[in-house]
């Protein structure tokens, strides 16, 4: 069993891990965060940065990497769907690299996932919404 001292000291461990280079938090400016390789790092945001993007970005790309079932039982208008699995066959139907490029799946697994394939493709502008339920 796990004390309150124990605890602390494990909460500011994670925080002081977060800090040295866990997942890029920044603000929705489009300026990406880059990491240690020279790779941009895809940013998190929430369903209100999301929007904000959309708004001040006229060729923001919303992409939902979900399967197509899901997309059809329901998407965020304006998406367009990439299922996560076949992303990198077809990374030649999204606009250039350079362009803000906004990713939602169902929970935020595959989000994750497909904004890592983004940076590691060269993509600069990345964000990950994580899951649908995030837009609100």
């Amino acid at each position: 069993m796990i004390n309150k001292y124990t605890a602390a000291i494990i909460a500011i461990m994670l925080f002081i891990v977060g800090l040295s280079g866990g997942c890029a938090v920044d603000s929705p400016d489009g300026s990406g965060q880059e990491s240690k390789n020279g790779a941009a790092e895809p940013v998190i945001v929430n369903g209100a940065e999301a929007r904000e993007l959309l708004e001040k970005n006229d060729n923001a790309v919303l992409l939902d990497v979900r399967n197509q079932n899901e997309f059809d039982r329901g998407h965020i208008d304006g998406a367009i769907l990439i299922p996560v699995d076949q992303l990198k066959s077809r990374l030649s139907e999204l606009p250039d690299q350079n362009a803000v490029i906004i990713v939602y799946c169902r929970a935020g697994s595959r989000s994750a996932t497909a904004s890592a394939i983004l940076a590691e493709n060269g993509y600069t502008n990345v964000y990950d919404m994580g899951g649908i339920v995030n837009w609100k």
